[in-house]
């Protein structure tokens, strides 16, 4: 535990019921946005830090202390303890046995590979009919200079982490630590990677960061899913289960908020709007939620 950053949310203002609260290790990799999301701001960080500050305030019978930690620390933190929790977490076979996952807290859509503008070039034979990269392996196939960075611990759904792993160890730049997609963004940009694969809305949230917008091109990869989930995942316990239960509660009602769809749709493109409206009745069941203005 050396080294990580404890902060304690007790100074929230909803956090005043004396003793009567049950403490939760909150688990995140990501530490700009969460240390952000720690005080009682209302200004837009991101959406996973957006939609976990809107659950946290609806967990007000709870204390949470925040821990920093690398992806695959967290999986074994959570593993470990049974009052632990991590937000944002994508399900894989292996995390599945080891966690409880909620019900989905983040939507997350079109997985892309993203290259520097203007840098590379795609022969045809790594293109199918549709302009999409057959797959992300024929990138590399007699490119053994080419690399692609990742995050250690890091999961892109079932479909892209097989194909991570499948690529030959050459071909693959892994780094550690916080905040992942600002600081792959930050390697591509000074070329000392070739490729990344990472969600729309993190590359340009990390592009504006950068204050680099429009400096990558993307290509989608065949067979891909359209979005990818992102889970709170707890301790398999009893505390972990009991912890999950009013996580499941709040979150069928911040659901219905509009606030949590603007915490989605604000980071997205307006041509994405569409599908994601799409994807977040068919994720959530519900309907698109009104902003209070439009409501009667």
């Amino acid at each position: 535990m050396k080294n990580l950053l404890f902060i304690f949310i007790c100074c929230f203002p909803f956090y005043s019921h004396g003793n009567t609260q049950k403490q939760i290790y909150w688990f995140t990799y990501n530490e700009v946005d969460t240390y952000k999301n720690i005080p009682s701001q209302i200004k837009p960080i991101s959406t996973v830090a957006d939609t976990t500050r809107l659950l946290m305030q609806h967990l007000k019978n709870y204390q949470f202390t925040v821990e920093f930690a690398k992806s695959p620390t967290i999986t074994r933190l959570v593993n470990k303890l049974p009052n632990s929790c991590a937000p944002n977490r994508v399900k894989t076979p292996e995390r599945m046995t080891m966690g409880i996952f909620s019900q989905p807290l983040n939507i997350a859509l079109d997985l892309r590979v993203y290259y520097k503008k203007g840098k590379q070039s795609f022969p045809e034979n790594v293109l199918n009919e549709n302009n999409r990269l057959a797959s992300l392996s024929s990138l590399f196939t007699g490119k053994a200079l080419l690399t692609l960075g990742v995050d250690s611990g890091r999961s892109l759904g079932n479909f892209l982490d097989k194909q991570v792993t499948a690529l030959e160890p050459h071909n693959l730049v892994v780094r550690t630590g916080g905040g992942s997609t600002r600081a792959l963004v930050e390697m591509l940009l000074k070329d000392r990677i070739d490729y990344i694969v990472d969600y729309p809305y993190s590359v340009n949230e990390a592009l504006n960061f950068h204050s680099k917008k429009g400096a990558l091109e993307s290509i989608e990869i065949e067979g891909s899913p359209g979005y990818v989930l992102g889970y709170v995942v707890c301790n398999r316990s009893v505390e972990g289960q009991a912890i999950i239960n009013d996580i499941n509660r709040a979150l069928v009602k911040i659901y219905q908020s509009y606030e949590f769809y603007q915490a989605h749709s604000r980071y997205l493109e307006s041509s994405d709007i569409l599908h994601f409206n799409e994807t977040y009745q068919e994720v959530f069941n519900v309907d698109i939620p009104l902003a209070p203005e439009n409501r009667e």
